[in-house]
């Protein structure tokens, strides 16, 4: 009786043990999450990225093959509306849920947020909307990359290409730390070239007076004039600009495919550099062409398409790392150089994590000269990455 019970005793254990192995087999593995954190809210900077860079964002993960390590990819989406406020609340839920990178992170201050959230957890984030300097200056982090531009390359890109073909410039500016910013970064660009700023206009805070400081700027027989606004005020000055029809060319700080598709003519001429365009080359049309299928024909900003590309390197760093552990994926991606839908001649530059590649200075087309819709820019030049992203020297990134 003794012996039949340790039998049974036995029979059971091991039928209890292959049963427990099999539900651990038959389970799904942890999914691998990517949390995109934007502006979602049917307004201009949805436009610049938004929706439409969370639709970006999966689209890489299904390029992919949706898995990475054996597991499966999911893609979350958060809408910041836009509030810095609300930013770190954000990815403090999005890291708590299991994200293992934040993308998308549009808006200085909101991206400055989130870094210092992503520094605290040792998680990743990586902004491919963000102006700011800052983020590979003093305020840089380990844990976080700055994608497709910042303002110092931009405006550096523009006032050299513009500056060896006008002298004299007039600015049209925000009294604030973007137009200051602006002016204190094209200025030597200016002056290196033989040039001079003839004079600065603070912009007044309404429409009303933009005519009589743009009648003013006529007078001063200006070579080039720089709009350097934020926003929807942007929009409305650069267009006043532009129909007053001075005998210069006009040119901005900051220059979005989505505003020139809701602007149009207001845009016609003006000449400023970006970081992509969906009609670049054969490579950049095929994706865009994808994605306009999916959106109406409307074509992909430059921001949607750095998230297709940031998602599917990080994707390729976590599977050469073997693991999702953002040191472990770090130590992958610095360094590492690349060719992609996006970036020509990129580089995850490991001093300061700019990720660096050509930029392009642009002339946007009138509505009356598209080859085809959305044709707005003729490329005028390519600045190469090797020149494009001045470093700074204020980063000290911790090891």
């Amino acid at each position: 009786m003794l012996a039949r019970l340790k039998v049974l005793l036995l029979v059971t254990c091991s039928f209890a043990s292959s049963t427990l192995v099999g539900a651990a087999q038959a389970a799904d593995p942890a999914p691998v999450r990517i949390t995109v954190i934007s502006d979602q809210d049917d307004d201009i900077y949805d436009a610049r990225a938004g929706r439409g860079g969370v639709d970006a964002t999966r689209m890489a993960v299904e390029d992919f093959g949706g898995t990475v390590l054996g597991r499966p990819v999911i893609v979350d989406a958060l809408n910041d509306h836009n509030k810095p406020a609300e930013a770190p609340g954000l990815a403090k839920q999005a890291f708590d849920a299991g994200a293992d990178l934040l993308m998308d992170v549009q808006n200085a201050p909101i991206a400055l947020a989130i870094s210092k959230v992503a520094t605290e957890r040792h998680k990743l984030a990586i902004s491919t909307g963000s102006a700011s300097p800052a983020l590979t200056r003093a305020e840089c982090s380990r844990y976080f990359y700055h994608y497709s531009f910042d303002l110092t390359a931009i405006e550096s890109a523009t006032s050299d290409y513009l500056a060896a073909q006008g002298k004299r410039w007039v600015f049209i500016m925000d009294d604030s730390g973007f137009g200051r910013a602006g002016l204190a970064t094209m200025t030597p660009k200016i002056t290196a070239h033989g040039g001079e700023v003839v004079k600065t206009f603070l912009t007044p805070p309404t429409e009303d007076g933009y005519s009589t400081v743009i009648e003013e700027a006529r007078g001063l027989k200006p070579d080039v004039v720089a709009v350097i606004n934020a926003g929807a005020k942007d929009d409305a000055v650069v267009s006043a600009v532009t129909k007053a029809k001075l005998s210069a060319v006009t040119t901005t700080a900051l220059l979005y495919l989505s505003d020139v598709d809701r602007i149009k003519d207001g845009y016609a001429g003006l000449v400023a550099t970006v970081p992509w365009y969906w009609n670049l080359d054969p490579i950049a049309r095929a994706w865009s062409d994808r994605f306009a299928a999916a959106h109406d024909g409307r074509r992909p900003t430059a921001a949607q398409a750095a998230d297709y590309s940031a998602t599917t390197q990080w994707l390729n760093a976590v599977r050469t790392a073997g693991t999702t552990d953002a040191d472990a994926v770090i130590r992958t991606l610095d360094g590492h150089k690349f060719d992609d839908v996006f970036a020509h001649g990129g580089e995850f530059r490991a001093s300061d994590h700019m990720v660096v590649h050509d930029l392009y200075v642009a002339k946007v087309r009138a509505s009356a000269e598209l080859p085809e819709p959305h044709a707005w820019y003729a490329i005028l030049a390519t600045v190469p990455a090797a020149t494009a992203f001045p470093a700074g020297t204020e980063c000290k990134m911790p090891q």
